[in-house]
């Protein structure tokens, strides 16, 4: 009797070791997984548009689990609605778009927006079940994925389901800093905007003479683009002039910073204005300018913020205007 039950009680524990490692490496495959869906191999700073973002998305997602069809809704900033911003299956569109509005009426997809999980549904007009996951950051919703599953489909484990979760809480995440980066290139364009609308030259200059900006008429009066051989402001100066407006650039940028940081008397007065005449040498030859300088103090660094104008149309003359 012993010798015969024996031989089944080392199966029974040889076949529990088998499952118990077979799982091991399962949860090991599952935490580096999990561990690269959250690593977007995206530039969001570089997007001006979402579709690159949504397709990784659902990338990520079909690593987990095949669907046939996935598709992204996103939040309109404006109107605060739902539209269909991304499907990796364009002839789906119209199927889902409808099965998306018949989840609304019935009000699955207000649940789907509060449960922050993934909710399975079916729908009647496409036979299949669907996956309703909100995409959804500390702050606020963001959107919603959709996977529509393949006929005859498995139900998921609790740990895809986890990873799916993952997933759209980093696509969530993705989507607000897009959206930060979107008001962010919009406000920079509208400053651009704004200075080439200027009837007077406006250029940048860092602390090493490099020209940072400069607008339309700056770049007109200048003769030329910045380029790596000629990128400094002094570069474009003639000359007899060179020295002269280094000096001058030199003191306005010491006249940017706070007194307290200088044991002379000479810097009493901070943020103060230079203004001079000098003359650009040019591929059109040499202009008589005047230049006006402010030192500016940005994220804790200085940066002179230059006004260009033929001499003809600012004060001429070499003279330090305090206090402005």
């Amino acid at each position: 009797m012993e010798n015969k039950t024996a031989p089944s009680g080392v199966e029974y524990l040889e076949d529990r070791v088998a499952r118990l490692e077979d799982q091991a490496r399962f949860t090991l495959d599952a935490l580096e997984l999990a561990a690269s869906l959250g690593d977007f191999q995206v530039s969001i700073s570089s997007l001006h548009e979402p579709t690159l973002l949504l397709h990784e998305v659902a990338s990520r997602a079909a690593t987990i689990t095949p669907f046939t069809v996935s598709a992204v809704y996103l939040v309109d900033e404006g109107t605060s609605d739902f539209y269909l911003a991304y499907s990796d299956q364009q002839y789906w569109k119209e199927k889902i778009e409808a099965a998306t509005n018949s989840f609304i009426d019935s009000g699955m997809f207000s649940f789907a927006l509060k449960e922050g999980r993934p909710v399975v549904v079916h729908a009647a007009d496409l036979e299949r079940r669907v996956l309703l996951h909100v995409l959804e950051t500390s702050s606020r919703v963001r959107g919603m994925f959709v996977g529509i599953f393949p006929e005859g489909a498995k139900n998921l484990t609790a740990i895809e389901m986890a990873l799916l979760s993952i997933v759209c809480k980093n696509c969530a995440y993705a989507v607000e800093v897009f959206e930060l980066y979107k008001c962010f290139r919009s406000g920079g364009e509208d400053v651009v905007a704004f200075s080439d609308s200027l009837p007077a030259g406006v250029l940048d200059i860092d602390e090493c003479g490099r020209i940072l900006f400069a607008n339309k008429i700056a770049g007109k009066l200048l003769g030329s683009v910045a380029t790596p051989e000629k990128s400094h402001f002094i570069d474009f100066l003639i000359p007899e002039e060179r020295d002269r407006i280094a000096s001058l650039l030199i003191s306005c940028f010491a006249f940017g910073v706070p007194a307290l940081e200088y044991q002379t008397e000479t810097l009493a007065k901070p943020q103060s204005t230079m203004r001079t005449q000098t003359v650009l040498e040019t591929v059109e030859g040499q202009k008589v300018v005047s230049l006006h300088i402010t030192p500016l103090q940005r994220n804790g660094s200085i940066v002179l913020r230059g006004v260009l104008a033929p001499a003809d149309e600012m004060h001429t003359g070499s003279e330090l205007v305090e206090g402005m």
